[in-house]
């Protein structure tokens, strides 16, 4: 068959500029794959906090608080995550965030260690933290942080689906802070958090798989919350000698009324027999006063014991 030399370099054109054109559609649905894929894997901690309410992750890293002499001192720990509250409940959203609440149990001598080197001091070895977490689509990743709820120091992490995550903290100076080691207290750490399943966690806390539930989770924060959130005994006594004052003032208020009311009835009753104060109309009077006077003057007396009282507690 003869094809002529013209036909074949039409058909030649065709080919070039059509070629191409199959490449971009092709290119463009491998693109499209690939970005499915991706967004998938990006929401792989996400999907699971979201289907089981809780989600628990192992602490590496190191720390550097800022006196000269002090040296780094690796940092671990147990998190656990829960009391999640999600930006949104439809699952098809692409507003995906989340805040919650966090345990954290400091392992094996850690806690002695960073006190020694500068940190403040702990009345537990379980702490109450809070965490939240945004996606950001134009960087493909979630940013979150999580900190203390009794200091002001902060942890960021970064969460692009894998099961370990970058994190990176830090706190500055705490002006006025009294607690013990306030003023060496600052500091910058750096390392990783590693999620881990509900029996490895079980196994380096000691506890029942069981009960690695939200419910637990629950319930640990609080004692955790309760033991890191004791009142203050100095500013529990002055509350309560600014109560004692006040009701000390209601009570002097409420004697010099009775006292303003008893003269006007000694006033009376003296004008009515002759002004003789030891006539018979004014003796149940004068009788009832001594008595109105007396127990509040008591009263008064007893309420200035118990303030001298509590500052002698607070400064023995």
């Amino acid at each position: 068959m003869f094809v002529s030399p013209r036909v074949f370099k039409s058909f030649a054109v065709v080919l070039v500029l059509f070629v191409p054109l199959l490449s971009v559609v092709f290119a463009q649905e491998d693109e499209d794959g690939e970005t499915d894929s991706s967004s998938s894997f990006l929401l792989t901690n996400y999907n699971a906090l979201r289907e089981e309410g809780q989600g628990f992750y192992l602490r590496e890293g190191s720390k550097l608080y800022e006196k000269p002499d002090s040296i780094k001192t690796s940092m671990d720990g147990l998190y656990w995550w829960c009391d999640f509250e999600f930006s949104s409940d439809d699952a098809e959203t692409t507003n995906y965030g989340y805040v919650g609440r966090v345990v954290k149990y400091f392992l094996s001598s850690n806690l002695e260690d960073i006190v020694a080197q500068g940190a403040q001091q702990f009345p537990s070895k379980k702490r109450a933290y809070l965490v939240s977490a945004v996606m950001v689509p134009t960087l493909g990743i979630f940013e979150g942080q999580w900190h203390d709820t009794r200091d002001d120091w902060v942890y960021r992490y970064w969460d692009d689906g894998s099961s370990t995550l970058p994190i990176l903290g830090w706190e500055g100076h705490d002006e006025g802070d009294t607690s013990p080691n306030a003023d060496t207290s600052a500091f910058s750490g750096s390392g990783t958090l590693t999620k881990i399943t509900a029996e490895s966690a079980a196994k380096l806390l000691g506890m029942d798989v069981a009960d690695m539930t939200p419910a637990t989770c629950s319930t640990e924060y609080a004692a955790a919350w309760n033991a890191t959130h004791v009142p203050d005994p100095i500013d529990t006594s002055v509350t309560a000698l600014e109560e004692s004052v006040a009701q000390l003032r209601a009570d002097n208020k409420e004697l010099m009324s009775r006292m303003a009311v008893m003269e006007g009835i000694l006033t009376a009753n003296g004008s009515g027999d002759g002004g003789d104060p030891t006539s018979t109309a004014s003796i149940p009077s004068m009788a009832w006063y001594e008595h109105a006077t007396m127990g509040s003057v008591v009263k008064s007396i007893m309420t200035v014991a118990v303030i001298i009282g509590l500052f002698a507690t607070d400064f023995i």
